[in-house]
């Protein structure tokens, strides 16, 4: 493992936060914010941190490898999670670990917020921006940093999907930044999306920073409640934008061509996973009489849209509808949306090929003899990734059960815990509301908040590259007690 390369990244990193928090020290003096020194001191102390880590990382090597990248995952989320929770905590509004929880919330896109009322602007602002640096974090990352870690694990399956990773420094700083012009671009398109449903200025640049993050963080109240059914088709475009694969996005910008976008395989299977859920919603809302076919329907796609994009944003008391719309809120965002999306979740082309596996387990059954080759988009899919897909799937379910038995021992009922787990690994935050409360989370106890931020994290990380991290770690341990 070379140290040099990880602390070189680290203080890029610590430079791009700096430069966040010192955006956000302007704004509460346009906004006359009493306490501008809550972002103030974590600024300078990003820039002191950019020095001293750019110091150490003088002389390495321009190639990353999979234990430098799995630790600079890691060090990453919580160097950023860490910082980003200052304003929160020398303002005085939170206490460390509701600041610490409150940051990897917005950092994760998992869209909880946890804070009492009353909230200065500048740290709405500052929560609501995080999110959107936390999206563009995570693409940044997948098209360098984690394909070198844990494989792609199904990224580039399709053909409309492919693309070339590529440990060297120089030819991912070219990835990431194709990738941030990709993503302002499309929070432009969202941010269009909402001036001509009608909202104002700043309520469409708030809305569009937490659709295309797939954040769905909304501490003014605009999104909750009856906004309009053009504010609503204006947010289900533009949490569709998010959900789809940015690989595609990428490959179709490179086309110019529209059509490319909807021949592919894993676009195809999750806007009919989003049509399944949107009628399952309405039909059984219709049925048991909570609103007429009409609205049924428009509630049904909302939220299917919403849940399967692991957005959370809501129009309608999720909280007093029947147990049934639950459970498929919940599937919903248990399997998330596209492989290379903002949204977090188990991923659409992992469960297409999980599917297909299937289907041909079943005739190698029938038909002992034959050989059966699985397809996506016309590319066989390597045997090497069957083993892949099936591993992962064990593990997020593994993973999924210890979370909601760790939940479980703070006292929370089980169906509410395996809503926070899920909540918490998918980034689908409005599932912990929604199931459990955000007024009795303030109550729960410290260790439970840090526990669910590691869970928010490790959603995001990835498990193979946790995995991987700890392996490094248990490695260099027997290495020093030999």
């Amino acid at each position: 493992m070379d140290a040099r390369i990880i602390f070189f990244l680290l203080g890029r990193m610590a430079l791009l936060e700096g430069a966040a928090l010192l955006l956000a020290f302007v704004l509460t003096f346009l906004w006359e914010d009493a306490r501008p020194l809550a972002f103030g001191l974590p600024a300078a102390l990003s820039l002191v941190l950019w020095r001293v880590f750019s110091h150490y990382g003088k002389g390495h090597r321009h190639a990353i490898g999979v234990t430098d990248g799995a630790v600079y995952l890691f060090a990453a989320w919580l160097l950023n999670s860490f910082l980003g929770a200052l304003p929160f905590f020398l303002t005085g509004e939170l206490s460390a670990a509701d600041a610490f929880f409150a940051s990897v919330a917005a950092f994760t896109t998992t869209a909880l917020l946890f804070t009492p009322t009353g909230l200065e602007s500048s740290l709405g602002f500052w929560q609501i921006f995080q999110g959107w640096i936390g999206g563009l974090h995570f693409l940044c990352l997948l098209v360098t940093v984690m394909p070198q870690v844990g494989g792609c694990f199904g990224m580039t399956l399709s053909a409309r999907q492919s693309t070339n990773f590529s440990p060297l420094l120089r030819r991912m700083n070219a990835a990431a930044y194709k990738m941030a012009l990709l993503y302002a671009f499309l929070t432009l398109l969202s941010f269009v999306f909402y001036r001509l449903a009608g909202e104002t200025f700043l309520s469409s640049v708030v809305l569009a920073l937490t659709s295309i993050s797939t954040s769905g963080l909304d501490p003014r109240g605009m999104v909750l409640g009856e906004t309009g059914l053009p504010t609503e088709l204006a947010a289900c475009a533009s949490m569709l934008l998010a959900g789809v694969n940015f690989l595609l996005w990428q490959r179709v910008a490179e086309r110019r061509d529209l059509r490319t976008l909807f021949a592919d395989a894993e676009l195809r299977f999750f806007l009919a996973v989003v049509l399944f859920g949107t009628l399952a919603l309405a039909v059984y809302l219709a049925a048991v009489g909570v609103y007429d076919v009409e609205k049924s329907l428009r509630m049904g796609f909302f939220h299917a849209v919403s849940f399967a994009t692991t957005t959370g944003f809501y129009v309608a008391p999720l909280a007093a509808w029947p147990t049934f719309p639950h459970a498929v809120l919940l599937l919903l965002a248990a399997l998330g949306s596209s492989i290379g999306a903002v949204g977090g979740g188990f991923k659409a082309m992992r469960l297409l090929v999980l599917i297909k596996m299937a289907k041909a387990e079943i005739r190698r059954t029938i038909h002992p003899r034959m050989i059966v080759n699985i397809k996506i988009d016309g590319m066989s899919v390597p045997h090497k990734l069957h083993g892949r897909i099936l591993a992962f799937f064990f593990l997020y379910v593994v993973v999924l059960i210890l979370a909601t038995l760790g939940l479980a021992l703070a006292h929370i009922d089980t169906l509410p815990a395996m809503g926070f787990a899920v909540g918490c690994l998918s980034g689908t935050g409005t599932i912990v509301t929604l199931l459990y409360g955000g007024k009795d989370f303030l109550l729960l106890p410290g260790w439970v908040k840090v526990f669910a931020g590691f869970l928010m994290i490790l959603g995001r990380l990835e498990i193979f590259s946790f995995l991987i991290l700890l392996r490094a770690g248990i490695d260099q341990l027997h290495k020093r007690r030999w």
